[in-house]
C-alpha cells in the first residue's frame, strides 16, 4: 500500500460524484487538504469488520467490494463501489467499528481523509454533519430498495436493477455512465443471492437481446439506453 497527496486531476474525479460536488468548497478542501492517496493491489484488504474507524475514503479508480467471511471461510458480498463513490461514514457517525470487510476487487486508487482532520473540522463547523448524514441516508435508501427488490421482483428484474445501480454508482455518478462494468458473474450472484448458474442464464438472455456482451472480467453495455428502458419498465 503506497500513499501520496491528491492531485488537482484526482480532485476533479471526486468532483464528478454527486455527493462530493454538492459539498461546500470549504468542506471539499477540508477532506482533501490532509488526505492521502492510497493504492491497493487486487485482492488487498483495506479494512476488516471490527477495525477502528480511520476516516472516509473516496474512490478514484478500480473497485472495492464489501462483505463478510463466515467461520467456514464462505464470503458474502453486500456491495461493490467504483469511482467516485465515498464510504466509511457509518463508523464516523456512530463512533463504532467498521461494519464489513473491504477488499480491492481490482487494483484500486483511493483518497483517504483521516479521522482526526475530519473530527476537528466538523467540531468547528457542526452544521456540516448533515452532509455526512446525507451520504449515509442515500445508502440506506439503496439498501431499502434492494430489500424490496429481493421480496417483490423476479431474478431478471433484480439483475437489471443491479446493473443500472452499478453503472450509476448507486446514483452517485454524475454525467455519462460507463459502458463497461468490471464485475464478475460470481460477484453478481453473491450480491443478489442468486446462483452463478442463474446469473449466467439471465446474462445469456440479455446478451441474446443485445442489451449487453459478456467480456473477460466483466460486462460491456453497448445499448445502455435499452438497459435503462428495461429498468424503467419494472414495477
Amino acid at each position: 500500500m503506497s500513499r501520496s497527496s491528491p492531485t488537482p486531476a484526482q480532485r476533479r474525479i471526486l468532483a464528478s460524484g454527486r455527493w462530493f460536488s454538492g459539498l461546500p468548497s470549504s468542506f471539499q478542501d477540508a477532506l482533501c487538504d490532509d488526505a492521502r492517496v492510497v493504492t491497493l493491489h487486487a485482492g488487498e484488504l483495506l479494512f476488516q469488520r471490527g477495525d477502528e474507524n480511520d476516516g472516509l475514503y473516496g474512490l478514484l479508480d478500480g473497485a472495492i467490494r464489501f462483505g463478510a467471511v463466515s467461520v467456514a471461510g464462505r464470503e458474502s458480498v453486500v456491495g461493490l463501489a467504483e469511482r467516485p463513490q465515498w464510504f466509511g461514514e457509518v463508523a464516523l457517525l456512530d463512533g463504532g467499528p467498521r461494519t464489513h470487510h473491504a477488499w480491492a476487487e481490482l487494483a484500486a486508487t483511493l483518497v483517504h481523509a483521516p479521522l482526526p482532520a475530519i473530527d476537528e473540522w466538523l467540531a468547528q463547523h457542526p452544521a456540516h454533519w448533515r452532509h455526512i448524514g446525507q451520504l449515509a441516508v442515500h445508502k440506506l435508501r439503496v439498501a431499502f430498495s434492494l430489500i424490496e427488490d429481493a421480496r417483490l421482483h423476479p431474478p431478471r428484474d433484480r439483475l437489471i436493477r443491479c446493473l443500472v445501480s452499478l453503472a450509476s454508482g448507486y446514483g452517485q455518478r454524475e454525467g455519462s455512465m460507463p459502458r463497461t462494468l468490471r464485475v464478475s458473474q460470481e460477484r453478481l450472484g453473491s450480491m443478489l443471492s442468486l446462483s452463478r448458474q442463474t446469473v449466467n442464464a439471465l446474462l445469456r438472455d440479455l446478451e441474446r437481446e443485445e442489451v449487453l456482451v459478456r467480456v473477460r472480467g466483466g460486462l460491456r453495455i453497448p445499448d445502455l439506453e435499452r438497459l435503462l428502458e428495461l429498468e424503467a419498465a419494472i414495477r
